[in-house]
């Protein structure tokens, strides 16, 4: 916003290089439920939902940098990673027309970390970034985005309409690209960690626009991530063997297509999952169904709750105990869950 103040010749011409789309708010959201102590407030401010252009503007590195004609880093559309620090780029690429920047995040395919491959992230900080396009009315000629790999990728793109030719995909951690104009979105988790009109594109775009026939079977699910790295549960067998005699089925969300995963949720009418990018799908249930959230103790991260509060589906939390020793990096560790806690909360939640 400073900077499109200062491009702007007068006050007239700063809708040209910045639109408000949404504007800044809080909201009051229902607190959580539970037996544990309440561990965030419930007031929730989010910062307004932004489509910047920037004529000329280049876009590079591994930080996604958008950077001015000025040589200006927009710093509230980038994340900073101490891992590379780039003292020298190649010379811009140029595109010629109007190209949006989608990436967001890190783009280091030789460390392993790209942000656009984790699916919470791809779902809630990178795919809204088109509904605030949309919304803007621009015309965009091509998308800049990270090297799609995933089928919920592709199958998501789909569904939002979005033709692959009309897509850059960067697969390097160097690129450097100069657009004649270039489109930058706000992106939602900086601007208050999922935003209600992010939750409601979603859920509209991929469900209520979608011919979804709900499944039979899937009223209660446990949502298990045993084949994630971390944040999985030790005691999942214990877990699994309890919550059958409540009538939940195991569901492994990996090699499901995004349409099944849809379904699923949509079905869904009591969750009970460990903290991790599977319980984004909570968009996707109906109002009044009900989210057990397993969260270690290690994490306090009130984005399941604020995703529950926008879909009209109740919140329970279970504070959990971690593997021993702790893992070295924050919010990767293994969950150990206290049965009758989780019991207890059970019966809270009506089970």
């Amino acid at each position: 916003m400073d900077w499109a103040k200062q491009a702007a010749v007068s006050p007239a011409f700063l809708s040209y290089y910045y639109q408000t789309i949404y504007p800044a708010e809080t909201l009051h959201l229902p607190p959580v439920r539970g037996i544990d102590p309440p561990r965030w407030a419930t007031e929730c401010p989010f910062d307004e939902a932004f489509v910047a252009t920037i004529p000329n503007g280049r876009l590079a590195t591994s930080n996604c940098y958008v950077v001015t004609p000025d040589n200006k880093r927009l710093l509230d559309v980038e994340l900073n990673c101490p891992l590379i620090d780039f003292t020298a780029l190649p010379e811009p690429k140029h595109i010629a027309g109007t190209v949006a920047t989608l990436v967001w995040g890190w783009n280091m395919p030789s460390h392993g970390a790209c942000t656009h491959n984790v699916f919470g992230h791809w779902f809630f900080d990178l795919l809204p970034r088109l509904h605030l396009l949309e919304q803007s009315g621009i015309s965009i000629d091509k998308y800049v985005i990270g090297k799609l790999s995933h089928p919920f990728h592709y199958e998501s793109l789909a569904m939002l309409g979005i033709p692959l030719h009309k897509c850059i995909q960067v697969e390097d951690s160097d690129f450097h690209i100069l657009a004649d104009r270039l489109i930058v979105p706000a992106v939602p988790v900086m601007v208050g960690k999922c935003p209600q009109w992010a939750s409601h594109f979603i859920a509209k775009r991929l469900k209520h626009d979608q011919q979804v026939e709900k499944k039979s079977g899937y009223e209660r699910i446990y949502i298990t991530r045993k084949d994630a790295p971390a944040r999985f549960v030790v005691n999942e067998e214990e877990v699994l063997r309890f919550l059958a005699t409540k009538g939940f089925r195991e569901v492994v969300l990996t090699p499901l297509s995004t349409a099944e995963k849809v379904a699923i949720f949509s079905s869904a009418q009591f969750i009970v999952a460990p903290f991790g990018s599977g319980s984004i799908n909570i968009a996707f249930c109906e109002p009044g169904a009900a989210l057990v959230e397993l969260s270690p103790i290690t994490v306090v991260d009130p984005y399941f709750w604020k995703l529950c509060a926008h879909a009209g589906v109740n919140y329970y939390e279970v504070v959990c105990g971690v593997e021993q020793p702790p893992k070295a990096f924050v919010g990767t560790d293994n969950i150990v869950v206290d049965l009758p806690k989780l019991a207890h909360v059970l019966q809270l939640a009506g089970i």
